[in-house]
């Protein structure tokens, strides 16, 4: 594996290739950007209640795969800042669902805006072929990691 102490060489495979651009993205995208009001695991709480609306702190737990009592953490310190908030569950009147408001709406954006700008900044010197390429490939690879695993990755 590469070091950031000398000079980076070429993936030998397209396997490695795609690890060290997910860690050198993932990397990026944890850094908080300047201007930035809240830490990634807020941000993937508001994206996950953008995308699927309101619902139960256990629900939203099962969706970003983090446990109830973290989730639950996350949603307190959200709720505090005004960025969600919480009603009862129309289904059960013992419940209640998290749900992002405007300013939630608002600070998310602002945040993926920030982050778009970054990636563009490393993309601004691709030509639009290069860069059209790049988005239908990693579209591809996210919609074939996204579907059910295959038996042979749970060996």
């Amino acid at each position: 594996m590469q070091t950031t102490t000398g000079p980076l060489t070429e993936p030998e495979t397209a396997e490695e290739a795609v690890m060290l651009a997910m860690l050198s993205v993932g990397k990026r995208m944890r850094q908080r950007q300047p201007g930035e009001e809240l830490e990634l695991s807020g941000l993937a709480v508001l994206k996950t209640l953008l995308h699927q609306g309101p619902m139960r702190l256990s629900v939203l737990a099962a969706q970003l795969e983090l446990d109830a009592s973290t989730v639950s953490r996350h949603a307190r310190h959200l709720e505090d800042r005004g960025l969600l908030e919480r009603a009862g569950d129309p289904d059960d009147g013992r419940a209640s669902r998290v749900a992002l408001t405007a300013s939630g709406r608002e600070c998310l954006e602002k945040g993926a805006a920030r982050r778009r700008a970054m990636i563009g900044r490393v993309l601004d010197g691709w030509s639009a072929e290069d860069r059209e390429q790049l988005r239908v490939l990693l579209s591809r690879l996210y919609l074939d990691l996204s579907t059910p695993q295959h038996p042979q990755e749970n060996a």
